[in-house]
């Protein structure tokens, strides 16, 4: 339910309250392509070139990206990321 800008400055403040060697790990549903509003309950969901894009504006570096396996094609991904 994030916007672009609110999830850039929500990573950025996790990237600031890291203690050293600290990661901050996120799990989330992940558009095939581009970035989709479902007006009815005002998400949003974003594929993951997108949210890599302002995991890097936040400042931080992708460490790990793992794809949940056995999903249907129909639905979206769920993707696991670590960053710090």
């Amino acid at each position: 339910h994030l916007t672009d800008e609110h999830l850039l400055h929500f990573l950025q403040r996790c990237r600031l309250g890291l203690r050293p060697n600290g990661i901050v790990v996120i799990k989330d549903n992940m558009a095939q392509e581009g970035v989709i509003m479902d007006e009815v309950d005002s998400s949003v969901c974003r594929d993951l070139e997108v949210v890599c894009k302002i995991i890097r504006h936040a400042g931080l570096n992708l460490l790990a990206q793992e794809k949940q396996e056995n999903f249907p094609d129909e639905i979206y991904h769920v993707y696991t990321l670590a960053m710090r």
